[in-house]
């Protein structure tokens, strides 16, 4: 089911779709100017990046039977940082984002995937870039990175950053760290991911001298 427009979304909308063709992405439908949710998008792309066994990277066609970026319940982390660090709309030319932080990522992802497959604004997900394939979403990224595409403008770097903050946030422990305790909840996937033993106040390979060394000399 396509996402509902409202009067404020069509006409939030319409202002991206402006700014899209400006740099020549063309958008072919009334229902590709529609702001899905953040959430989905974030998982489309966590799927992306790092694939699992959850809904979202089944769709897209690339699973992996280790957890992934979904599981890893990287998303909140991740629309959390996006807010914080870019907590005002997004102003510059050739684009004026009415959105801030993760609102502009998201509405940035979205337009260009309903660019790529028109047909993306229907799917099992709200958002249209959650409903591509994984190749359309490469192809979404692809684009997003050419250049001269608001070049020296804040929305340049905030596209730079959407996959490094991604993949930052799957293999941190930000997903599972309490900001009020300043404690862990739970063991982050990130660990299990890149093989890390955890938490340690040494390790006994590092223990003793190079070689016998046990002093330095000048």
């Amino acid at each position: 089911m396509p996402t509902e427009i409202n009067r404020r979304t069509l006409l939030t909308g319409l202002g991206f779709a402006a700014a899209f063709t400006a740099v020549g992405v063309s958008l072919p439908t009334a229902e590709a100017v529609a702001l899905p949710p953040i959430r989905d998008t974030f998982q489309g792309l966590l799927a992306f990046l790092v694939p699992g066994g959850d809904r979202f990277s089944r769709h897209q066609g690339v699973t992996s039977e280790t957890t992934g970026g979904v599981d890893a319940l990287a998303a909140p982390a991740l629309e959390y940082t996006y807010d914080q660090a870019i907590p005002y709309p997004l102003v510059g030319r050739p684009f004026d984002l009415n959105l801030p932080g993760a609102a502009a990522v998201a509405a940035i992802l979205n337009i260009t995937a309903s660019a790529v497959n028109p047909g993306s604004n229907f799917g099992p997900f709200a958002a249209a870039f959650a409903n591509l394939k994984y190749a359309e979403k490469a192809e979404v990224l692809r684009r997003l990175e050419r250049p001269g595409l608001a070049d020296g403008t804040p929305v340049r770097f905030l596209i730079n950053t959407i996959p490094t903050l991604a993949a930052f946030a799957v293999y941190s422990e930000a997903p599972v760290f309490d900001r009020t305790t300043h404690q862990l909840t739970r063991r982050p996937v990130g660990w299990d991911l890149s093989g890390y033993a955890g938490v340690s106040d040494g390790w006994a390979e590092f223990q003793g001298y190079y070689r016998g060394v046990d002093r330095v000399t000048d």
